[in-house]
């Protein structure tokens, strides 16, 4: 905050006067009037202000009055008070400062002392800062003239306030002030090779003496000097001669104000540190990383919930136990080297190990050193970055395994169908008729092929799918339809295995949303799957039924049907679920029928029971419903 903003409460019964101290003090805008006593102090106990420049006489309730008022309050106790009086005896100004009052002017008020004495009050009081040392019984005040005989003067008349010092030079001076760091430093303005402003100047420049109070005590107590001196940081500004009283007076105002000053900052300092350690815990204790703190013997001193977590402990349990009793072997100072970060991996107390970049930090040596240990486990991180190596390798695999299949069955569709072409004419050419048993092992053949042709088809489809190439079109579809289309490509089988086909539903089912090209697919896969594990006279029931949103396409036979084992395998590519029979495939039917009808957001559904049979269900969203 700027000195300007500072507020002030300027009290006096005479309205010239107020008038007078509210020029001089023109460039600061926060300021408050007071005509009375009792005035006053409401205003002050209502809005404390910064400082107060008060008049000693006043009708009903003196300056004197007003002052003990504000000093036995709390809220005002330290408020700087400036007394302002015309009277010109120096019992009223040792009063005023007993009193506590913190300055003294005497009227009629010269515009740039006021000012210049305001102005250091204000800056004193801003300036207020922590002090480390602790609070000494007897203060020490360092003494600054290079005459014999003021120095003498200034001895008898401090006499009983502290430890005296003295300096004759400038330089003296500031050695003994950065040896002895003085509670009050008395200094003479015109001294040789170093005068008093260039001492002063030297001292708050100096951060270890910046807040000791100084006092300049000369016969040079020009108005220009004065103002210069308490523009530069003085805390007083005293004429020769002086009156002892009046000086001792002064002094130890500014003493007893330098007491309360620092045991004010050395509580604030504790609370301070209090408020910080309780943070600083909080970001430990929140902290992701293991942060442990070690003494030279690498003793726990301080270990973090994270750290507990990584070593599987309870922290507070480990407090002055070595490092190695919470299971770290192979951690130690010979391990971890300081100030840079290391990949290291130590055993746990409970068998496990544990990967971490570890780090170390020290302060402090001999038996004072401590160390700080920072762990953080890339366990997790490593493992995710090996899974993604094996995604990246698995979808390499894949990828190189599509290649293939594509390949492999480009290159044999061709001669395939070339083969399976030739097989029908010859069976078929009326120029150069087989005899009946060519024909039927042609027959063979062709149906081997067509065997051939449809794992081809299933295997395509699988790569397909499995790299989302797969299309599905889904319009408006007739389910009966579809399942007389699929059960006529069955018949065939059916017939040779001695199986009875049956179908039901009719021409009044809804119209399910499907792609009808791939839906015969998956009915052919289920009813030539329940043709084949059904029994010679088996049957096989293939029928239809709307059921609130859905539209459902069971097959159902009375075949060898599955164990529970079994049907936890069931959609597995290539799983025969081990049956080691005679029976056509190789295991991707009902995989492929699966990924199907999920494309075609619907859902497969199947039930079966060992030596009883399977039912398998479509189920489909009806045309115009809601869809998955």
């Amino acid at each position: 905050m700027r000195l300007e903003d500072a507020r002030l409460l300027l009290v006096d019964d005479d309205p010239r006067a107020i008038r007078a101290m509210s020029q001089i003090l023109a460039d600061f805008s926060n300021k408050q009037f007071a005509t009375s006593g009792h005035q006053a102090i409401r205003m002050a106990f209502d809005q404390p202000p910064d400082l107060v420049l008060l008049d000693a006489d006043m009708p009903g309730m003196s300056g004197f009055e007003v002052l003990k008022h504000l000093r036995d309050h709390d809220v005002t106790a330290t408020v700087p008070v400036i007394f302002a009086t015309s009277l010109g005896v120096s019992e009223v100004e040792i009063a005023a400062l007993d009193g506590g009052a913190a300055d003294f002017v005497h009227k009629p008020l010269v515009s740039e002392q006021v000012l210049a004495r305001v102005r250091a009050q204000l800056r004193a009081r801003a300036d207020r800062q922590a002090l480390s040392a602790p609070p000494r019984q007897t203060p020490r005040v360092l003494v600054v003239d290079d005459e014999v005989a003021a120095i003498a003067s200034l001895r008898y008349a401090l006499a009983g306030l502290g430890d005296l010092h003295f300096a004759r030079s400038g330089e003296d001076a500031l050695a003994q002030a950065r040896q002895l760091v003085p509670d009050l430093i008395m200094l003479d303005l015109h001294m040789p090779e170093m005068d008093g402003f260039a001492v002063c100047r030297a001292l708050k420049e100096d951060l270890t003496l910046k807040y000791v109070p100084v006092v300049f005590v000369t016969r040079y107590n020009e108005a220009d000097n004065e103002t210069r001196a308490l523009e530069m940081g003085a805390a007083d500004f005293i004429a020769k001669p002086y009156s002892a009283a009046v000086l001792k007076a002064r002094v130890r105002n500014l003493l007893e104000l330098k007491r309360r000053t620092d045991a004010e900052l050395r509580a604030a300092v504790a609370t301070g540190r209090r408020l910080a350690d309780s943070r600083l815990a909080e970001i430990l204790e929140s902290a992701s990383d293991a942060i442990i703190t070690l003494d030279a013997s690498w003793r726990i001193l301080l270990m973090n919930a994270a750290a507990g977590r990584l070593f599987g402990v309870v922290p507070n349990q480990q407090i002055g136990l070595p490092l190695g009793s919470v299971g770290a072997q192979g951690l130690d100072a010979t391990t971890v080297p300081l100030r840079k970060t290391t990949r290291l991996s130590f055993a746990r107390r409970d068998g496990g190990r544990i990967a971490a970049e570890a780090s170390a930090f020290d302060v402090g040596s001999g038996h004072e050193r401590l160390f700080t240990l920072v762990l953080r486990d890339v366990g997790d991180r490593e493992r995710l970055e090996a899974e993604t190596r094996a995604r990246l390798q698995a979808e390499a695999v894949l990828q190189a395994k599509n290649s293939m299949i594509a390949y492999v069955a480009h290159e044999l569709g061709n001669p395939l169908n070339g083969l399976l072409g030739l097989l029908e004419v010859a069976a078929r050419d009326p120029a150069h008729p087989l005899p009946a048993v060519q024909v039927e092992r042609l027959e063979l053949m062709r149906r081997c092929g067509d065997q051939l042709r449809s794992l081809l088809r299933d295997v395509l489809d699988m790569r397909r799918l499995e790299s989302g190439k797969l299309t599905v079109a889904c319009r408006p579809t007739d389910p009966c339809e579809v399942a007389s289309e699929a059960i006529a490509a069955v018949a065939a089988l059916a017939k040779d295995r001695g199986v009875l086909l049956l179908s039901s539903g009719g021409t009044a089912a809804k119209q399910a949303h499907a792609d009808p090209g791939r839906l015969r697919q998956c009915l052919v896969n289920l009813i030539s799957n329940a043709v084949k594990y059904s029994p010679r006279g088996g049957e096989v029931r293939v029928h239809i039924t709307a059921e609130n949103e859905d539209l459902c396409l069971t097959v159902e036979d009375n075949g060898s049907g599955m164990t529970p084992a079994q049907l936890r395998d069931l959609f597995e590519p290539f799983n025969r679920l081990g049956r080691d029979d005679s029976t056509p495939g190789v295991g991707l039917g009902l995989s492929i029928t699966r990924m199907l009808v999920e494309a075609m957001s619907g859902r497969l559904a199947v039930s079966s029971e060992p030596g009883v049979g399977s039912r398998f269900t479509i189920v489909l969203p009806l045309e115009g419903g809601p869809r998955p």
